[in-house]
């Protein structure tokens, strides 16, 4: 018997039907596959890439010197690239710490506006595709730490992945938006102010603000902006207009910096018009005010001439106008002598020589913050030429020095010292006029490692031939904590200091940082031809203690001084105890 073979047509056609839509199915995969496969077999693969052990997230910036921890477990390929940067920002407060999670912080999280990664993106020195070069990112965080909005940054390489490396950038926000209402007391007057301001207005890194302030001198009301990038460039610009009880101030200027230290050039244009009433003092006492007005412009450029290792060479050049007007006031009583009207109008040619050597310290001048300290020299010097033919009151040759060195940078100690000098030489009298030169010498031990540390500095200056609107003067504004400012005056000054300084690490409510400080003021200004410098011509000593407050989550920039100082001389007239209340830059 003959078996016929037949189909089964439907079968058949399911099972065509079937694979047709499989395949149909898989067609945008193959698709993707075939265009993305030149991609992908030019990516490095994951099983290629090395994370470091020191990753931002595990780094906690309550502990200054956390910040400090380096990818040291990473070997850089050489030639190797920048394949992605990574932003990192922590808020205000961190919530996971049941410390900092409650009500009232949470707030002010949800209230600040973070800074935008653009501004952040901005202040880098390097980008996505560079070449890694290990100085920028160095460089980079300390331009990071120098924003008033940021209260710490740490940049690294937090992976390797072939040739390709990846980039972290950490920073922690502050809260900016702040009323400022305070009140100060040193030298026995006071001064009180009060305002609004933003470093940081809407996360942009814009600085505006608007403020009142009240001393024995005058009130001022004040208003200022400032752009440190002028639409994410490398250029900044800013004015400030003040309106005063005795005058105004009006302050506007747009540069490029020499933003980084290797930068090839720079350029700046500013101006001022300044009016206000100054003091006449004899004895140090103010026997009567006159009226100062002030108008002056500035333009310059500069040029990186040469580099070797870490020293580098720059040319300076630029034009300068600065006339001084003086003004007798009609109800003050007659001046015996009244400052006379000068006008310099000058060009300027000079030089920058430094080392770009920079050591990371905590606890310097500082609470609680990491600082990039200079560990080498810096010396600029200028030389102008200031004909009556450009509108100069006089011809004048405009001198100008500045130097300052590391004597010792260690993990405990840092030492420096400065040397600067300012004035002009008359041509039509033969002599010099305001020539002010100053010798400082600082130094720190143990606060970078200890809780504790010791400070001391000495200052001396000495001027010659100062016109009756240029003094010197010693008291509570100027370091001499135990006497009412302005006490002494002089053509000669000189003040040492010595401080016992203490770190706790109580830090209340993860909000404040604290610090205690014992010292002593040793000074005095007197003039050299014997006249009368003050209330006591003598030597000047005082005793005292003190506390620091500063904020380590609120956008305060000075340290909150609190000083006890006890007079250990002078006349009758001082009190036994002086109080100090003042906001300062440093500890």
């Amino acid at each position: 018997m003959t078996r016929i073979a037949t189909i089964d047509k439907s079968g058949a056609w399911a099972r065509w039907r079937h694979g047709c839509v499989n395949v149909l199915g898989h067609l945008p995969r193959v698709l993707a596959f075939s265009l993305l496969s030149p991609w992908l077999a030019a990516q490095p693969h994951l099983d290629d890439c090395i994370a470091s052990e020191v990753q931002p997230e595990a780094i906690d910036l309550d502990q200054p010197r956390n910040l400090l921890t380096r990818q040291s477990d990473l070997v850089i390929p050489q030639g190797a690239r920048i394949g992605d940067i990574r932003i990192v920002r922590r808020p205000i407060f961190d919530l996971s710490d049941p410390q900092q999670d409650n009500v009232l912080y949470r707030a002010l999280n949800a209230l600040n506006t973070p800074t935008w990664e653009s501004a952040l993106r901005a202040q880098l020195l390097f980008r996505e595709g560079d070449r890694y070069q290990p100085e920028l990112l160095a460089e980079s965080e300390r331009l990071l730490r120098e924003r008033e909005y940021l209260t710490a940054a740490w940049v690294g390489v937090t992976r390797i992945c072939g040739q390709e490396l990846e980039v972290s950038v950490l920073v922690r926000d502050t809260w900016t938006l702040l009323p400022s209402v305070g009140a100060s007391r040193s030298g026995g007057e006071n001064t009180a102010n009060t305002g609004i301001s933003d470093p940081n207005f809407l996360g942009s890194g814009k600085n505006v603000g608007i403020g009142y302030r009240r001393d024995p001198d005058r009130t001022e009301t004040s208003v200022f902006y400032d752009d440190p990038n002028v639409l994410g460039s490398r250029w900044q610009s800013g004015f400030a207009f003040d309106d005063r009880s005795d005058g105004h101030g009006r302050r506007v200027y747009v540069q490029r910096p020499f933003y980084r230290e290797a930068a090839s050039w720079r350029a700046g244009l500013s101006a001022e018009d300044d009016e206000r009433e100054e003091s006449r003092f004899v004895g140090a006492e103010a026997i009567a005010d006159y009226r100062r007005s002030l108008e002056s412009v500035s333009v310059d450029v500069g040029w990186r001439l040469a580099e070797r290792g870490e020293r580098q060479l720059r040319l300076l050049t630029g034009y300068r106008y600065e006339a001084l007007e003086f003004t007798r006031l009609p109800d003050e009583p007659a001046l015996d002598v009244l400052p006379t009207d000068r006008t310099l109008s000058y060009p300027w040619i000079g030089f920058d020589y430094r080392e770009n050597r920079f050591r990371e310290m905590v606890n310097l001048t500082r609470l609680q913050r990491v600082e990039d300290v200079r560990d080498g020299f810096v010396w600029r010097t200028e030389l102008g030429y200031s004909p009556t033919g450009l509108g100069a009151t006089e011809d004048r040759v405009v001198l100008g020095m500045d130097f300052e060195d590391a004597l010792l940078a260690t993990e405990t100690s840092f030492a420096r010292y400065g040397v600067g000098q300012r004035g002009n030489y008359r041509l039509d009298e033969d002599r010099f006029e305001n020539l002010q030169g100053t010798l400082d010498v600082e130094y720190f031990h143990g606060g970078s490692v200890h809780w504790n540390s010791w400070y001391t500095q000495l200052s001396f200056t000495a001027a010659y031939n100062l016109t009756a609107d240029q003094t010197l003067l010693i008291g509570g504004d100027n370091g001499l904590r135990g006497y009412p400012s302005e006490y002494q005056q002089g053509n000669r000054r000189v003040l040492w200091t010595l401080e016992r300084r203490y770190f706790p690490p109580w830090y209340p409510f993860k909000l404040f940082r604290l610090g205690g400080v014992l010292f002593t003021d040793v000074g005095r200004a007197w003039f050299h031809d014997g006249r009368n410098n003050g209330p006591d011509d003598g030597v000047l000593t005082d005793l005292g203690f003190g506390l620091r407050l500063a904020s380590s989550r609120i956008e305060v920039q000075r340290i909150l001084h609190l000083d006890f100082a006890f007079p250990l001389n002078g006349d009758d007239s001082i009190d036994s105890v002086q109080v100090l209340l003042r906001g300062r830059a440093e500890f």
